[in-house]
């Protein structure tokens, strides 16, 4: 019985990408045979296209030796010209939030040439971006836990294991006919399959919106004072009176929220945020890696999104405002 071949593109390959990918590039099954290429930084690349890329996870290496690795699109483009059929299954965008108009335009041709876009990114509002350049029913979103470290080119620690959770943005029987649901559902049964298969635990979930929200807000309590503090997430939980502060952040998105006619769960999402400080008290956040490794953040998806929705409904976020131009301050200083 012949495999299933699968070709699965990263764009902006850096910690979480790497991570993915790398693991995704290990599977070993019957069922499917895995081609992984990444678009990431040339130092990166050479790395990898040299000697292979290597997974820390606990006590443990994982060298990882069958990645193509590309510092640009071009090479894919040549080949793309040469073979029309050539296409991603799915194409992951793992860059930062701020990047995703410039990697559209960039790798528009290769973005054609793909089957699926799968968003693995944090923020809320993401895929609205995507659907300038692509259409609604091919647009996968993807939430993760999982945590990631690109210690230098080539080498990526997996810091803390969670859930993956995959949907659509915007694929229902509204918007769609009825066997384009059943064929996409399909499709995205394939992703969580072989998620699944390289060890991330995947579900499928009806409503990837609420549940990006749902994740924005830990990130909307926490990432943008820990930036500011340079304090892992564990010395978080050492301050006195935090807790109010992370509060204030999360209150005011949940308010937001409700304008936006987001139905949340209700659930203490302040208890949410220290549960998690608590169960990855070893992590630098993102956005703190940004600001230490002198690089912008992705503070307008997060308390920046959240600002810039209320200022549309005309009400106050007062919280949200002074840590979204705290942390702008903070990226000016740091370049």
């Amino acid at each position: 019985m012949s495999k299933k071949p699968l070709r699965i593109g990263f764009i902006g390959a850096g910690s979480i990408g790497s991570l993915f990918g790398g693991y995704l590039a290990s599977i070993k099954s019957d069922i499917y045979s895995i081609e992984v290429i990444f678009f990431c930084m040339e130092d990166h690349a050479t790395i990898i296209n040299e000697i292979g890329l290597k997974i820390f996870r606990n006590q443990e290496i994982e060298p990882i030796k069958n990645i193509k690795a590309f510092e640009n699109e071009k090479l894919i483009e040549e080949k793309l010209e040469k073979d029309p059929d050539f296409e991603f299954d799915f194409l992951f965008l793992t860059t930062k939030t701020y990047d995703i108009k410039n990697a559209m335009i960039q790798y528009e041709k290769i973005i054609k040439a793909s089957k699926y876009i799968v968003i693995l990114q944090n923020g809320i509002g993401n895929e609205d971006i995507l659907i300038q350049y692509f259409e609604k029913i091919k647009i996968i979103r993807a939430l993760t836990t999982n945590g990631a470290l690109l210690e230098k080119p080539g080498h990526v620690h997996h810091t803390g294991e969670g859930i993956t959770k995959i949907g659509y943005p915007y694929l229902n029987k509204t918007n769609a006919k009825a066997n384009e649901v059943d064929s996409d559902k399909s499709n995205l049964h394939v992703l969580g399959e072989v998620l699944n298969l390289a060890g991330f635990e995947t579900i499928i979930v009806e409503d990837i919106v609420m549940e990006s929200w749902e994740k924005a807000l830990v990130n909307i309590g926490i990432n943008a004072i820990a930036a500011l503090t340079r304090l892992t997430n564990g010395e978080l939980l050492k301050i006195e009176g935090l807790e109010y502060h992370i509060g204030q952040a999360i209150n005011e998105a949940l308010k937001v929220a409700e304008l936006m006619d987001i139905i949340l769960p209700s659930k203490d999402y302040v208890s949410i945020a220290y549960d998690v400080l608590t169960k990855t008290a070893n992590n630098q956040n993102s956005m703190l890696q940004d600001i230490l490794n002198h690089n912008p953040t992705e503070i307008d998806f997060l308390n920046g999104k959240i600002l810039k929705i209320a200022t549309d409904f005309r009400i106050k976020v007062p919280f949200n405002e002074f840590l979204t131009y705290l942390v702008k301050g903070l990226e000016k200083s740091v370049h």
